[in-house]
């Protein structure tokens, strides 16, 4: 979203609160402290920055549950990685849509959550307060995400059952402590490691002109992927990549920003074809992207959880194919 300042405001909060009167002045304070608001092209994270007359201010806010929007419960059979009263770690099948939105106001994890409470006799609200939203990690706004998934990444997605273990995880996801690791398939590129991790470093904004896409952008949030190149074959690699951060789109966006998009991310030029050893071609209509392993404290005694989200069929059988299976 983009505002451009006619006249001089004092200072930044108190401009877009009356802007925005409907979104309380704390939860634009929060969301400047997060770094979703920048003034002239730069990020800003103080609420009390003066502003000139002529500033241009843009603001990349998380999706927020839209007023009077009822979230059905649904009985949704997903696979379980782990479960117990407080915590639950699912394998998202691919298309799945995490939250409702604009064309799938049900059917969703979070629906198949409000489903699954209903059925244990428990209730599951939202919570208010602050957030730091990104790709991953998801403001407490919708019942039980502490992270998210693009609907076509399949994989690794753990929700809270209470407000508490919400919360808790929430900070966990934060303070950087969680662990999470996932396979994607790409074109190959000289830019990626031989041996050992590549780390890419690079901060990522929305993209100026398509608002569905992210970029590199010296303004943008800083963001970190570790790389591993675990096989390649035939002009394609598979890798582990490590999120460091969790911002929209990060793993995609430093992937293609080393030569190496994901097989099947139109997107950011990853391609849609490829041929196998015996030059038969196959289509990989969406991103090769799985969210391999998930660790994480429990959000009751907090002890550690690993769990492993076994390949897709199809992602397995196209690995198959390309010779670039290996241990998986």
């Amino acid at each position: 979203m983009r505002h451009l300042m006619a006249t001089e405001a004092p200072r930044l909060d108190r401009f877009l609160t009356d802007l925005h009167p409907q979104i309380p002045r704390s939860q634009w304070e929060a969301w400047i402290r997060s770094g979703n608001v920048a003034v002239n092209g730069q990020a800003v994270t103080k609420a009390g920055t003066r502003l000139r007359s002529g500033a241009v201010i843009e603001t990349e806010l998380p999706e927020l549950v839209p007023p009077g929007l009822y979230l059905e419960p649904e009985v949704i059979d997903l696979p379980t990685l782990f479960e117990d009263d407080r915590l639950w770690i699912i394998d998202k099948p691919a298309g799945m849509v995490v939250h409702p939105g604009p064309g799938h106001a049900s059917g969703t994890v979070v629906n198949a959550l409000l489903g699954r409470m209903q059925a244990e006799a428990r209730n599951l609200t939202r919570l208010d307060g602050e957030e730091d939203a990104s790709e991953e990690e998801v403001a407490p706004l919708w019942p039980g995400l502490v992270h998210r998934l693009d609907r076509y990444t399949t994989g690794c997605l753990a929700m809270a059952k209470d407000s508490e273990a919400q919360t808790n995880l929430q900070a966990q996801f934060k303070a950087r402590t969680v662990e999470k690791r996932y396979l994607a398939l790409v074109r190959h590129s000289r830019k990626l490691p031989e041996m050992g991790f590549l780390l890419v470093d690079q901060p990522i904004a929305r993209h100026r002109v398509d608002r569905l896409k992210m970029t590199i952008a010296g303004h943008g949030r800083p963001s970190q992927t570790k790389v591993k190149v675990l096989a390649k074959n035939r002009g394609l690699a598979l890798l582990e990549c490590e999120l460091l951060t969790g911002r929209t789109h990060q793993i995609r966006v430093h992937l293609a920003h080393l030569g190496a998009p994901i097989l099947g991310d139109a997107i950011y030029g990853g391609a849609l074809h490829w041929k196998d050893e015996d030059q038969r071609s196959f289509a990989c209509e969406h991103p090769a992207l799985h969210a391999w392993k998930l660790s994480l404290d429990h959000p009751g005694d907090g002890h550690r959880i690993a769990v492993q989200a076994p390949l897709p069929e199809a992602y397995r059988a196209m690995l198959d194919r390309l010779g670039l299976t290996g241990n998986f």
